[in-house]
């Protein structure tokens, strides 16, 4: 029976070799409003896109690039490129083969929260890497006569190499040699499209380089200041900043020549960054603003990461803390300490490094250009890391027989270790209890020096007095969880809530317009999941949160956009953005397939106390 109800295959042809080629739609790799993308059979290289509505000018569209494609260097750049045309039963065009590409999205190393999971031994070199080698694809392109167009952090993944491929390139701009015809880039993101353009259709117009550098800059802005938006910010007179769009159209970059803006608050000094880059910057979106000649071109945002890169210190503190050499302190160690703790390139699961004054840099030359490191299964590909600090030399075994007896038992740290961290894990009391029992079983029969021999009495108890010593400080431990701080702390989900701790979507909404209908369908569903994220990620409480999502036709939620209605809320939005993305909203009602609605959805957390069930 569910071999009847499984859709049909899709039998297509290779137009360079016309050999059929039988597709399975159950093996879907993603789908958008002009098409879908499918695994091939048997060879997991390719991947095969087919359009929804094919038509002679895609097709043609498609063949001028197969004529003309880009000359890349692998190390640093790669393209989704069509490498072959996909015709059906009739002979008509159908859609393209490209390579198959996966990993991690170039946002997943720019935003601190999902970076511990991309790339946990990142640092700040490596985002340096990362970024000449996005613009090194711009400016490849761009030599061929190529306009992105569509810039966004969604169309850049990074491979194990630091190397950048850029997806989706069916959607770049493309000139007709023959007879003139541009093949125009349709779509575009608001946060990335430069000010002359804000609230255009951009199917109307042609794009132009000087376009996708502005996207381009704010591409690395986000990558070097710990995803912070270039235009993010607070008006000085105190009122609610206006818009992304409104704030680009009018130029009001915080750390210009503006006094109608201030910078975020948790936001990275604009200092971080190297003298030279901070000038592109300046160039890219204040001479920029209304010269878009004077925005920096890929080339010399090359030259300037690379340039930059080359300068990097290492804090005395952590091997992870890479910063310029024009700073005189380490400022992630100050952010460290700003964010109450939290390390934006932490070095837990990783060797310690040699430890020296917080703050101060080492000596001599710096470490080498990142090396690789695996990252979580989550991601398909491994992400570049820094090259780890050599761990010491193992101490030699410590006598402990003068102190637990003549019998002598392994060093207490050996088993110790493990065991309070499956304590600390276990959200069940009665979890703790069956390891404490271990635990004292694992002590009281622990073998001596002589095998078979048993410890004797004075290990026994000083075991006994080690695990109520540990149950204790779990305790203090989970006490000190329950006290309110202003940062959020960062941690997947484990497992449901406590039964009094709720989260509420009190309201979703969306600016009056004529067509749009907004109705959130999972929302049970989506507040059971937000409080079991925010309760493992030591949220106490919170009220008055909203957030603005964005929202596509079929009513899914763009995963990349999403804007906290005040900054102060930014940490709460990015632990619980993994939640938010998973709304499914009815699809929208008289809109067409590239119009997004922004909804404004807000939140409440906390006890019963102060959240009431609904």
């Amino acid at each position: 029976m569910s071999d009847l109800l499984a859709p049909p295959t899709i039998v297509l042809r290779r137009r360079s070799t016309m050999k059929a080629l039988a597709l399975d739609p159950a093996r879907e790799l993603g789908a958008g409003g002009e098409a879908r993308v499918l695994a091939l059979p048997g060879d997991d290289s390719l991947a095969a896109k087919l359009y929804h509505h094919p038509t002679p000018a895609r097709a043609r569209k498609v063949a001028l690039m197969m004529e003309e494609p880009p000359e890349l260097d692998a190390s640093a750049a790669r393209l989704a490129w069509p490498c072959d045309v996909l015709s059906d039963g009739r002979g008509a065009f159908a859609g393209f083969l490209m390579p198959r590409v996966e990993g991690p999205r170039v946002f997943e190393l720019y935003n601190p929260a999902e970076r511990r999971h991309a790339a946990p031994l990142g640092d700040y070199a490596l985002l340096h890497r990362v970024g000449a080698n996005v613009a090194a694809a711009f400016e490849a392109l761009h030599a061929r006569g190529y306009v992105i167009g569509d810039v966004n952090e969604s169309n850049l993944l990074v491979d194990a190499d630091a190397s950048v491929t850029l997806v989706d390139t069916d959607s770049l701009q493309v000139r007709d040699p023959a007879d003139g015809t541009v093949h125009r880039s349709r779509v575009g993101k608001a946060e990335f499209t430069p000010p002359e353009l804000q609230g255009r259709p951009f199917g109307d117009f042609d794009r132009t380089p000087e376009h996708d550098r502005f996207g381009l800059a704010v591409l690395l802005f986000l990558l070097l200041m710990e995803g912070t938006h270039p235009f993010a910010g607070r008006m000085a007179d105190g009122s609610e900043a206006p818009p992304v769009e409104e704030r680009i159209r009018r130029g009001l970059f915080p750390h210009g020549v503006h006094g109608e803006i201030h910078p975020p608050k948790l936001a990275p000094e604009i200092d971080l960054l190297h003298p030279a880059l901070r000038s592109l910057f300046v160039r890219a979106f204040v001479d920029g603003h209304l010269d878009p000649a004077a925005r920096p071109t890929a080339a010399e945002w090359r030259a300037a990461l690379a340039a930059a890169q080359a300068e990097l210190a290492t804090c005395a503190e952590s091997a992870y803390h890479r910063f310029g050499a024009h700073l005189d302190r380490c400022p992630w160690c100050e952010r460290a300490a700003l964010l109450g703790g939290r390390d934006p390139f932490p070095a837990d699961a990783r060797p310690a490094p040699e430890r020296g004054a917080r703050g101060a840099s080492r000596k001599g030359a710096p470490p080498p250009v990142p090396a690789l490191a695996a990252a979580p299964a989550r991601s398909a590909a491994r992400m570049p890391a820094p090259a780890a600090p050599v761990p010491a030399p193992a101490p030699a075994a410590i006598p402990l027989a003068p102190v637990f007896g003549p019998s002598g038992v392994q060093h207490p740290a050996a088993w110790i270790a493990p065991i309070l961290t499956l304590m600390t894990l276990g959200p069940a009391e009665i979890r703790m209890l069956c390891v404490g029992a271990l635990f004292v079983a694992v002590a009281w029969w622990w073998p001596g020096s002589r095998p078979g021999e048993r410890v004797d009495r004075h290990t026994a108890v000083a075991s006994v007095a080690m695990l109520l010593m540990a149950l204790a400080l779990v305790g203090i431990a989970r006490a000190g969880a329950d006290e309110p701080s202003d940062v959020v702390a960062q941690a997947p989900s484990r497992g449901p809530a406590p039964s009094d701790v709720k989260a509420r979507l009190v309201s979703t909404s969306a600016p009056t317009e004529a067509g749009a209908r907004v109705e959130l369908r999972n929302g049970p569903e989506i507040e059971r999941e937000l409080a079991a994220r925010l309760f493992h990620a030591g949220v106490v409480e919170t009220r008055g949160v909203a957030v603005t999502v964005r929202v596509r036709p079929d009513g899914t939620v763009e995963p990349q956009w999403m804007e906290p209605s005040d900054e102060a809320h930014r940490d709460f939005v990015t632990v619980a953005a993994p939640t938010l993305v998973m709304m499914r909203f009815r699809p929208l009602t008289g809109r067409d397939g590239s119009t997004r609605v922004e909804v404004r959805v807000e939140m409440e957390y906390g006890r019963l106390v102060t959240v009431p069930d609904r």
